[in-house]
């Protein structure tokens, strides 16, 4: 009867761990899943007016761009996340801002890329034009 006893207590300890490493995984896929949509959806959220900004800016908008925090999701896209987990809407906002930073970033760099580039071209043509 100890033995028996013994083995009930154990599983019930090996059963319990691995119910809380499962509660575990499932945050962490919740984590994941709202991160991963938050960078899609940041990504398409950035405007591509920033590569204007870019032109006209040039070094100071990305600089603007760099040191400033990118503007949270819009009220329909924080609409979607009612009724999810705490680890996804976590994971989706840190999701989103990470990308589009990124997307800002490119876009102002791009922008600020194309008065470099004519600038060169002009003054390669005036160095090398007999």
């Amino acid at each position: 009867m100890r033995l028996r006893i013994g083995t009930a207590a154990a599983a019930v300890v090996v059963l319990s761990v691995l119910m809380l490493f499962s509660w575990a995984a499932v945050a962490a896929d919740g984590f994941q899943e709202g991160y991963e949509l938050g960078k899609q959806e940041g990504k398409q959220d950035t405007p591509f007016i920033n590569t204007v900004w870019g032109l006209i800016g040039n070094v100071f908008a990305f600089g603007v761009a760099a040191f400033s925090t990118p503007p949270d999701p819009s009220a329909v896209r924080l609409q979607q996340l009612e009724g999810k987990s705490s680890d996804y809407k976590t994971g989706y906002l840190e999701g989103y801002s990470q990308s589009r930073q990124q997307m800002r970033l490119l876009y102002v760099g791009g922008g600020m890329m194309v008065p470099a580039l004519i600038g060169l071209i002009v003054i390669s043509v005036l160095i090398f034009m007999p």
